[in-house]
């Protein structure tokens, strides 16, 4: 049965700095609604309202609209900024990486590819809009690895080299565009959308204790247990740079993140 216009259409805003989209079909109407109040007026009814941002964990910033929802009872979702309408078959629609360090259940049913962006979809079941709860953090130091009897490539990161054996070197990417997800842990940066895929996108010294540092100039996507990541990397050292192989870590990959 072919799917109805407002199923296939999805509206695109911005709440917390983060592009999010939500299919028309669950949108009732869009009001104009700038300020704070808990509760907006909309047609003789008064619906509980809520900023984007604050449910998903981000900072608040003024809202300038209120995105009204077909849910039992409808609520009012405040947004920053309204950024159009988009056609899904003309657009690139994702499942979330299964590396993604997301809430269960998650907030987001995909990502949108569209209009110069990525947009994370609103899952259905999250339209109520109670806060939610941030990702546990289920990741520790890996185990280290064998030097490899084969080449490797290293790369620095927050003052620290690793290595990573050139079998599991997918790619290199120079200033990769990382967007955010709400409600992750710290180690986990984003999704990174590179060559019609999307990979999860993570800072691997955090894993060691180190405070995140956000995306660097590099990113390295890694086969990592049968499933492409991405790490950052603030350079790639050169084979005449290599540091004494004891300053090197090897974490084993194939353990490194959770499927």
């Amino acid at each position: 049965m072919p799917s109805l216009p407002a199923q296939r259409k999805a509206l695109l805003f911005e709440a917390g700095g983060v592009r999010l989209a939500i299919r028309l079909s669950h949108v009732r109407k869009i009001v104009s609604a700038v300020g704070d109040e808990a509760e907006l007026w909309v047609d003789g009814a008064a619906l509980t309202a809520l900023p984007v941002a604050v449910a998903l964990g981000r900072a608040y910033r003024p809202c300038q609209f209120a995105v009204i929802t077909e849910a039992i009872p409808p609520s009012a979702l405040r947004v920053e900024r309204l950024l159009g309408i988009v056609d899904l078959e003309q657009a690139e629609v994702f499942q979330l990486p299964a590396r993604s360090l997301l809430p269960q259940p998650s907030p987001f049913a995909s990502a949108i590819v569209a209009a110069g962006g990525l947009a994370l979809e609103l899952a259905p079941d999250s339209l109520g809009w109670a806060l939610a709860e941030p990702a546990l953090d289920p990741l520790a130091p890996p185990p280290e690895a064998p030097a490899p009897a084969g080449r490797e490539l290293l790369f620095e990161r927050a003052g620290r080299t690793y290595a990573v054996p050139l079998p599991l070197l997918v790619q290199v990417i120079e200033q990769p565009r990382v967007h955010p997800v709400p409600l992750t842990p710290p180690v986990h940066l984003g999704l990174l959308y590179q060559g019609r895929a999307l990979h999860a996108a993570f800072d691997l010294p955090v894993l060691y204790g180190e405070p995140p540092a956000g995306p660097g100039p590099a990113a390295l996507l890694v086969e990592a247990g049968g499933l492409p990541v991405a790490v950052f990397a603030d350079r790639v050292l050169g084979a005449s740079e290599a540091p004494p192989d004891a300053a090197v870590r090897r974490p084993s990959w194939d353990a490194l993140f959770p499927a």
